[in-house]
Formats: C-alpha cells, sequence, structure tokens
C-alpha cells in the first residue's frame, strides 16, 4: 500500500486482533472413513415474491462437514423435480474439485462422490440418456450431471425426505 490512511491503520488493528483472538479455532476433522458424500435439497417456489425455488446442500467428509450452500435459484421453474435437478447441478460443481483437493491433503478418494437427493424423479431425470423436450430449459445441467455420472465422477442416491440431515434449504 502506497499511502496507507488512519481508517488503513485501523483496519488492519482490527484484522490483527480478529486473527488473535480466533487463531485456535478450526474445523475438526475425525479420522474414520473418510469419504466424500454430499446432500441436497430444495423448498420449491417459497419466495412470495418471485416463486423462485431455495436450494441447500451440505458436504462431507466423512462425519465432518466441510462445504454448505444455501441459495436462491435464478430461474422459476414448474415442477419440484426441476428445482431439484437444478440443485443436483449445482452440488454437482461443489464436489467435483473436491476429491482433487482430498488427493492433495492426502485423503484421496477411491470412490464416486455419492449425492443424495430426495426427489426421485430428479435423480430418474439424470440417470436417463433420453432427453425430454419439456426439459429443455435445464439442458446444461442435464448434460453437466450425465457427464459427471458416466464418467463415474459422481453417484447420485435417493435418500427420503425424513432421513435427511437437516431441512437444507431453510
Amino acid at each position: 500500500m502506497q499511502a496507507p490512511t488512519i481508517q488503513d491503520f485501523q483496519a488492519l488493528k482490527r484484522l490483527l486482533r480478529y486473527i488473535k483472538g480466533t487463531l485456535y479455532f478450526g474445523l475438526l476433522i475425525t479420522n474414520r472413513k473418510l469419504v466424500l458424500h454430499s446432500y441436497t435439497d430444495v423448498d420449491w417456489a417459497s419466495d412470495a415474491t418471485d416463486r423462485k425455488s431455495i436450494s441447500g446442500s451440505c458436504t462431507f467428509l466423512g462425519p465432518n462437514l466441510i462445504s454448505w450452500s444455501v441459495k436462491k435459484q435464478v430461474t422459476v421453474v414448474k415442477s419440484s423435480p426441476e428445482a431439484e435437478y437444478i440443485s443436483l447441478s449445482a452440488a454437482t460443481s461443489e464436489v467435483i474439485w473436491l476429491p482433487r483437493l482430498a488427493a492433495e491433503l492426502n485423503l484421496p478418494q477411491h470412490t464416486p462422490t455419492t449425492i443424495y437427493c430426495d426427489n426421485t424423479s430428479a435423480i430418474a431425470l439424470a440417470k436417463n440418456p433420453v432427453f425430454h423436450a419439456i426439459t429443455k430449459h435445464i439442458e446444461i445441467d442435464y448434460h453437466f450431471i450425465r457427464e459427471h455420472i458416466s464418467s463415474g465422477n459422481i453417484t447420485l442416491t435417493h435418500i427420503s425426505s425424513k432421513d435427511q440431515r437437516e431441512p437444507l434449504s431453510r
């Protein structure tokens, strides 16, 4: 910084106090079966203003939560399976780079990352090699997920809504 101001100095002091106060904070990683897996869920058309859905996902390394997300979807969809499918695409984007990170940390993943979803129609859509015109507006998500299923990067597994860890999309 060429010309620091008093505000810059105050911000630096605040940052250093924060670092000092949180020095021993961190994620506790237990040394059990450290396999990546993810859960997705959707609150379909929940925004009363624009009827966009809310996607939620949590990714675990064994029993350890390492990543989470709750986001409003960018498009309005006509059905719950479509909303779940968009959520699956977002979760796939998240989990495809995590095995490489795990390998860098000497935690190689020897199996595809399992993504749990409570919507059987969304899973069937992902596994079906025939694309339907009714879902043309999610075609990019469709091909993205299919590619990662075919390449063995991910597997999709149904989980009942009552067995979800938490209501992820709320």
